[in-house]
């Protein structure tokens, strides 16, 4: 038992400090504290069970509360054993296990803020020696002079100065998941759902301002943990129903396609923007409208079904407030006609049947040379409108008779346009021959009739719409992925600038973790312009420098039968120091489950390297694999490899990993000193039982009371 230091006679002071001295070594503090961390211990497990290892790190082990909760576990464990000083023979075992518990407190104090564990990725024939923490920092590159400081280099006779890395903990989920995040973090986007189950506010973020100088300044505003990045203007639909036939009327299913859409100013060029997209036997098309003009004629475009459609089709022409219909064929041999109520009058000179277009020239008041014009019936977003004069144009063809197989081709003459409006807002017109309805669609989700089918009828809702005056590239969200590894999540910071003065607000992506490091793109890199010099911006994985190279020499990767799914994959390696020369005598095989030790004969750090993943394979025509190739064709004496892949291996370094064992060793002993020998080499003999043995027995006779 404690002894007790503190009486009312002592000064106030140290009456104060000797019970807490106390209250720290009392068996109740302990009992409270191992309680507590026995409770989150259980909690962190099923965290950790719930959204993965960098999760339970942020919100549990690497808090500044589970620290202090340790600490005072230290404190407690000290008090307990110190109270107890001069500590008797039989106490031996008890000091040696507090001892230990000690030293493997500091050694996991050691581990957590020395420790390594990152990942270095490596191609086949190349060498690395940078591993990469799943964490990011903030660099700032100064260039004085007008000039963009890239990763191109320096112009000659400017200077530049790096600032960084600036620490930037951010945490495993978009901050708009968290309590106290209010709206959508992109218009147009969808609520987050919330992480409201778990306390995970008391994990300290670095939010708002990360590094002031005075005429620089650093805010991040918001960041996602996994993002994406889309084109704007664009749209992202759904078509389907909640109640379609299919094959069994019966039993009717839900069934809805996803349909993305983004403007693509010139379509005709081509390039990975989509504009058009077929589904439910018709096509679904998108485009941007330039003018007020424009989209009140796309609204008001419909065709005249009484008046037929013709062999060429029915054209419909608005200028201002005035519509004028008329068939394809009776235009071209009537030549030129005005338009009744305005000063307009157009000439069509030709029909094209393949591309189902039509040619003619509008003419203005007196101007005589006009503006040409061509109209595509099923490509109405590449239509060359009169724009000048203000005439715009719709061809509407008869419709054909077509078998669902051509209806799923895309062959059917079934459509919807979308358009961005000038207003920023999005309009509709779906045209399934005869019927013809428009109007705006909402982006709240609210459906609108889509495609007829025999099967049931498509509606159409809004998923996603994110306007733009000019074509963009836009930052959104990517839901939490527990299975997606840190390594390919791509991380994005809403940042604010401020350079002498002016300040900037952009969204910035985190550089990705690559075999072979690429210059950071237009969204990983902002530069910001200031007085006589400009600012780069990029938010950089953190890279640790091991001290020596690894060569992957060979990379091997065994499938299942009949299946894609890796059953085995294995690196075989070299260590190198910094002339090129081996560090071992022959080649190092690390494998899955089998990781390998190595020192760095420099430093004595003692490495483990784990087989954790991989990357590819990629083949020639692939654009990482001509971005990775060049430098194993060089290894490789010009001859470019058939197939690349990478490897992923985990570095692991932990500087308290003797003391931890030390400290399990002292525990070990104090625990076996306690139990198995304190019975024969410690205890002590009672003064009472010394007594009787030293005096002599007397007659049993001499007892008995007569």
């Amino acid at each position: 038992m404690a002894r007790r230091l503190a009486s009312p006679d002592q000064p106030f002071f140290v009456r104060t400090v000797l019970r807490c001295y106390e209250f720290f070594a009392s068996l109740q503090f302990a009992v409270v504290l191992i309680a507590l961390l026995a409770i989150v211990l259980g909690v962190g497990t099923f965290v950790e069970s719930a959204y993965g290892t960098e999760a339970v790190k942020f919100g549990v082990w690497n808090t500044w509360w589970f620290t202090l909760l340790n600490a005072l576990l230290a404190v407690s464990i000290f008090c307990a054993a110190a109270i107890r000083y001069p500590w008797k023979r039989h106490q031996t075992g008890f000091v040696i296990t507090h001892i230990g518990l000690l030293v493997l407190l500091a050694g996991c104090l050691m581990s957590q803020r020395g420790g390594i564990d990152a990942q270095i990725p490596l191609i086949e024939g190349d060498l690395g020696r940078l591993a990469y923490e799943d964490s990011h920092s903030f660099v700032l590159t100064l260039t004085d002079g007008e000039s963009d400081p890239g990763a191109t280099g320096t112009p000659p006779g400017e200077k530049q100065e790096t600032i960084g890395p600036i620490p930037f903990r951010s945490g495993p989920f978009n901050w708009s998941e968290y309590p106290g995040a209010t709206a959508a973090p992109v218009a147009g986007a969808k609520p987050p759902a919330k992480r409201s189950r778990f306390p995970w506010g008391l994990a300290a973020r670095d939010q708002g301002l990360l590094y002031d100088d005075g005429s620089l300044r650093l805010e991040v505003l918001d960041f996602f943990a996994d993002s994406t990045a889309v084109l704007a203007p664009s749209v992202s639909l759904r078509i389907g129903s909640d109640s379609f036939g299919g094959g069994n009327a019966a039993a009717p299913q839900s069934m809805w396609i996803p349909v993305e859409l983004s403007w693509q100013p010139n379509p005709l060029a081509g390039g990975t923007p989509r504009h058009r997209q077929t589904v439910g036997g018709g096509t679904v098309v998108f485009w941007k409208a330039a003018s007020q003009a424009e989209t009140e004629a796309f609204l008001a475009s419909g065709p005249d079904a009484s008046l037929g459609f013709g062999e060429q089709g029915q054209l419909v022409l608005a200028v201002d407030d005035v519509v004028h219909r008329v068939l394809v064929d009776e235009a071209i041999a009537n030549g030129r006609q005005t338009i009744e109520g305005t000063n307009v009058s157009f000439e069509l000179t030709d029909f094209e049947p393949r591309l189902s277009a039509v040619r003619g020239r509008v003419f203005r008041g007196d101007d005589d040379s006009g503006e040409e014009m061509v109209i595509v019936a099923d490509m109405p977003e590449v239509t060359v409108h009169a724009k000048r004069a203000g005439v715009y144009g719709v061809l509407w063809l008869e419709p054909e008779v077509a078998d669902a197989a051509a209806r799923m081709q895309g062959k059917a003459k079934s459509r919807i346009d979308v358009i961005q409006g000038s207003d920023r807002k999005l309009y509709y017109r779906c045209w399934q021959p005869p019927k013809l309805t428009a109007g705006p669609l909402s982006p709240d989700g609210k459906s609108v009739e889509a495609f007829s089918m025999p099967m049931g009828t498509l509606a159409m809702q809004v998923e996603r719409f994110l306007p733009a005056d000019e074509l963009e590239v836009v930052t959104l969200p990517l839901p939490f992925d527990k299975a997606k590894p840190p390594s390919a999540k791509r991380r994005a910071a809403k940042v604010r600038m401020t350079v002498d003065g002016a300040s900037e607000e952009f969204w910035i992506a985190g550089m990705p973790i690559e075999p072979s490091p690429e210059p950071p793109n237009s969204t990983e890199r902002k530069t910001i312009k200031g007085r006589g010099r400009s600012v780069a911006v990029t938010l950089e994985p953190d890279a640790v420098d091991i001290g020596f190279d690894i060569a992957l020499n060979n990379f091997e990767r065994r499938l299942d039968p009949g299946t894609s799914q890796a059953s085995h994959f294995s690196s075989i390696v070299e260590f190198r120091d910094d002339d090129g020369k081996p560090l071992v005598t022959q080649p190092v095989t690390i494998t899955m489950n089998a990781p390998i030790d190595f020192s760095d004969p420099k430093t004595g750090h003692s490495y483990r390297l784990f087989q954790e993943s991989f990357m590819g394979p990629w083949l020639p025509g692939d654009p990482l694999f001509e971005r990775f190739a060049a430098r194993a064709t060089e290894a490789n004496g010009g001859q470019p490899p058939e197939r690349l892949e990478a490897s992923v291996l985990t570095v692991n370094y932990d500087p308290g990993r003797g003391v931890k064992y030390f400290g399990s060793l002292l525990i070990v002993a104090g625990i076996f000193t306690m139990f198995y020998m304190k019975a024969y080499f410690f205890a002590s003999k009672p003064k009472a039982s010394r007594a009787r043995a030293q005096t002599p027995s007397r007659p049993t006779e001499e007892l008995v009371t007569v």
